[in-house]
């Protein structure tokens, strides 16, 4: 079987294993690349590349964005809008041409990838990540309006790029739309993003698949809980990721619970117009910026971590969530989006409101000033986390999605 993956980044052509997305494409990559039924082929936007590279069985298809780089390029894209798609598709048509495929698997519908579905009679299926239009919903927390957003500083430029950020989003969610009333087959892994595309697209055949992780989380750690409370977050630059939520929470456990705690963010994020807006710096709640890490560096401070707090307004089903519970780390994290179906509240970990600080901080202290509580919670979401991220079991299970894919097309000729 013949098989084209569209990918958001470029997987093991790059040799990408990056902490913010990407890394599970890898991981899958890796491990369907040794089928010896499955040709695999992996397109990408990758400027000034060959147009095609064979590497270990696989065929790599870097595809030049002529809309990206210079400003000049991406206000032209930015303005001609059907232009640039329309350009887009013509590019992803030629890979598919040359590539010949059985099936076409797009990861995402962030990028363009998916309108292919109306221009090919190949089945193409959609595996869902995020989902922008109920992110753009949620896109700006309750304490910022989209005009402070756009205006929180007074440079022309800042100012032009926050508008094109929000607008690109909104334009992304319409085109996002649009792609899922048009694809007829989509995997995704949570109820939430089950209900949003069977919204758009009553008639979906909808399958289930779960992520393959990075590689060092499948490892047996010894974890250990540490003496000093350590609390781990990783976080990434949008507002909905919920930084002013997790500032709150530490301000909380300092102050009125009079915890000693030191909480350490992981990830790309500048934390000056968040903490200016709520008046709470990171230095005095017991926060720690600790940059981009590898996963090794990840996997290590996770495994003498007393829990891991993920508290963003919307989410599918974060990489990071997995991977802590993967180790045996008790996880917060807000009871939004896909979410609930990685945690059963109470038992492989714990739901909080959404910009509830309240609530997350009880839970905190609760995991940190009880260990019997800590090591079951933590248990029970790894032995959850060990079947749901099972190599082989996903693997079988994408083969068998595309082999039924297949079948429900010959039944539909």
């Amino acid at each position: 079987m013949r098989v084209l993956w569209f990918t958001n980044t470029p997987s093991r052509y790059a040799s990408y294993g990056g902490y913010n997305g990407g890394g599970w494409i890898y991981s899958l990559e890796e491990e369907i690349s040794k089928k010896e039924d499955i040709e695999l082929g992996i397109a990408f936007f990758m400027n000034s590349q060959p147009e095609k590279v064979e590497r270990n069985g696989v065929t790599y298809y870097p595809i030049d964005n002529p809309f990206s780089g210079s400003f000049i390029n991406r206000l032209y894209g930015f303005l001609s809008q059907s232009r640039k798609e329309a350009e887009w598709v013509k590019r992803f048509l030629k890979v598919i041409e040359d590539f010949k495929p059985d099936v076409i698997e797009v990861f995402g519908s962030e990028m363009s990838f998916g309108q292919v579905a109306q221009h090919t009679q190949i089945p193409v299926v959609l595996h869902i990540q995020g989902i922008l239009t109920p992110s753009y919903n949620a896109y700006l927390p309750p304490f910022i309006s989209k005009h402070n957003y756009i205006w929180k500083d007074c440079n022309p430029w800042n100012i032009f790029k926050r508008y094109i950020e929000l607008r690109n989003f909104k334009r992304r969610g319409i085109r996002e739309i649009d792609m899922i009333k048009h694809i007829r087959y989509f995997i995704g892994r949570t109820e939430w993003d089950k209900r949003i595309t069977l919204i758009y697209n009553p008639l979906a055949k909808y399958y289930y698949g779960s992520e393959i992780l990075r590689d060092v989380f499948y490892g047996m750690p010894c974890r250990t809980i540490p003496e000093k409370i350590k609390i781990i977050s990783t976080l990434s630059a949008p507002l909905y990721k919920g930084y002013e939520t997790v500032l709150k929470t530490a301000q909380l456990l300092k102050d009125e619970i009079g915890l000693s705690f030191e909480w350490r963010i992981y990830g790309d994020i500048d934390p000056k117009f968040v903490e200016q807006k709520i008046k709470i710096k990171h230095e005095d709640a017991n926060i720690r910026f600790m940059g981009v890490a590898s996963a090794e560096d990840l996997q290590k401070e996770l495994s003498t971590a007393t829990a891991y707090v993920h508290l963003s307004y919307i989410d599918n089903s974060p990489n990071s969530v997995c991977e802590a519970q993967l180790l045996g780390v008790p996880v917060v994290a807000t009871n939004v989006g896909g979410i609930p179906s990685l945690i059963e509240n109470d038992k492989t970990g714990f739901l909080v409101p959404a910009n509830d600080p309240y609530q997350t901080a009880f839970i905190i202290n609760s995991l940190a000033t009880d260990e019997e509580l800590n090591v079951k919670i933590g248990n029970h979401a790894r032995a959850v986390a060990q079947k749901r991220h099972d190599k082989k079991d996903i693997v079988e299970s994408l083969i068998s999605t595309y082999n039924n894919i297949l079948y429900e097309e010959c039944n539909i000729k």
